[in-house]
């Protein structure tokens, strides 16, 4: 039998030669992965990976698996505390610049459930080489960028999420599932008693996930939540033109650059009923009637009240699209959001708008 690709990277990185075992191996037939317009062109790729807040977790093994059998790592060894879609670690190992992954390969050990997981997970090649060939533009430098990182959230009941993330822009490559694995702890940890690690780390635990963890009740729902989509577009109460925005999504999607120099296109999509996560922050750049410059900022929407009347209005009419009404006086010196599915309106009343004169 074959090592495992993560298995053999892992080998490397910790110095152990190791096989995930049939109990680690995926269950799904592996698809062959499609197609792609130009399967050889390079990109400058690397990996880096995160865990949610509260749910510490460790990654043994992981790999991004090219089509021509050849891999490169996703960082391994790390004690990952947080944050969602958000990491700060990377490997400068290997050639800098790779093909299309056509999958990838993980096993990680989640210390509040005391759980080995493992999977391996088809990649959408051609989606992933359309965004990569495609970019965006950076004003600043003049420039068409493009990503250079994918962000490999793991997560407890082997839920795994990925993006791929680039200066001012990161999008969701896709939400996949691993599967229990009954790998050794010893096989990675020769001297530390399991029993006593897990003891240690699950003292250190909130009190929200120690009560999970007693209940029964951990599971994926906060962050299945969180990548649900909407049909929903931004409008404004006045005559107000739209410059340029930046949007952060409870998915941990953000998009602060446009696809090309045209920002034309970029604008509209905003104002545009189009399926996106619920907004966690909104920075946007307007010219009143007057043609006064203002930016309407707001750092931190509320979770729970924008989450449920996202919900609420959708639940009432699945087939109407939303509206995050932005509602100022004429002059444009304050500023307040309404989400509205045009039979019914909800006031966002715990999210602030700073506004702020660009003149």
């Amino acid at each position: 039998m074959m090592a495992h690709p993560a298995c053999r990277l892992a080998g490397l990185a910790l110095g152990l030669t190791c096989r995930l075992p049939a109990c680690a191996q995926p269950q799904a037939a592996v698809r062959p992965a499609p197609m792609l317009a130009s399967p050889t062109e390079m990109f400058a790729l690397s990996a880096s990976p995160c865990a949610a807040e509260g749910y510490p977790m460790k990654i043994y093994a992981g790999a991004f698996v090219r089509a021509d059998g050849l891999t490169f790592p996703v960082p391994s060894g790390h004690f990952l505390l947080g944050s969602w879609g958000a990491s700060s670690i990377g490997w400068a190992v290997g050639e800098e610049r790779q093909p299309v992954p056509a999958s990838l390969d993980l096993l990680y050990f989640s210390y509040a459930e005391d759980t080995f997981y493992a999977g391996h997970f088809p990649l959408a090649q051609q989606r992933l080489y359309e965004l990569l060939k495609t970019g965006f533009w950076h004003a600043d430098k003049k420039q068409q960028l493009t990503y250079t990182t994918l962000t490999v959230c793991v997560l407890p009941k082997g839920m795994v999420c990925l993006w791929l993330t680039g200066i001012g822009k990161q999008v969701l490559v896709g939400r996949f599932q691993g599967s229990a694995s009954a790998v050794e702890f010893k096989q990675f940890n020769k001297t530390g008693s399991r029993a006593q690690v897990i003891r240690e780390e699950q003292a250190k635990l909130s009190p929200a996930v120690r009560h999970q963890l007693a209940t029964g009740t951990i599971s994926t729902r906060q962050w299945e939540d969180y990548l649900r989509t909407y049909s929903w577009h931004v409008a404004f109460s006045r005559p107000i033109t739209l410059d340029n925005y930046r949007v952060n999504f409870l998915s941990a999607e953000y998009v602060a650059r446009p696809d090309a120099r045209d920002t034309a296109p970029y604008v509209r999509a905003l104002l545009h009923p189009t399926a996106r996560a619920v907004p966690s922050r909104m920075s946007l750049y307007i010219r009143d009637e007057a043609g006064h410059a203002h930016l309407l900022r707001t750092t931190a929407f509320d979770e729970a009240e924008t989450m449920a009347a996202f919900a609420a209005l959708h639940n009432q009419h699945p087939t109407r699209p939303l509206t995050l009404r932005v509602e100022t006086d004429q002059y444009v010196t304050k500023a307040s959001l309404v989400l509205t599915n045009g039979l019914q309106t909800i006031p966002l009343a715990k999210t602030a708008v700073e506004v702020l004169a660009q003149d």
